[in-house]
């Protein structure tokens, strides 16, 4: 698993790989996000996924703001490392 991370609006920036991510959320929130987690292994579950299979926890949570982080998953049939120097 890698995470990758960028501000609002970076244009063409790409993403920075992170090496270790927070999530800062209320107990409410933490419910939301494992339900949308629980979403998307059902969505995916059985069907071909592709490099292009991800979902947005925006589109998911109709309560999400642009105040508010957006969480995107990709999922795919492989394990992703951070290459070490």
């Amino acid at each position: 698993m890698l995470a990758y991370g960028h501000d609002w609006d970076s244009q063409n920036q790409l993403p920075q790989t992170l090496r270790e991510v927070s999530l800062d959320c209320s107990r409410e929130e933490l419910d939301l996000l494992i339900e949308f987690l629980q979403g998307v292994r059902a969505e995916s579950a059985g069907g071909e996924l592709d490099s292009m299979s991800h979902w947005h926890f925006r589109d998911w949570n109709p309560a999400w703001t642009e105040k508010h982080s957006d969480l995107i998953i990709w999922l795919g049939d492989h394990t992703w490392t951070k290459e070490i120097d």
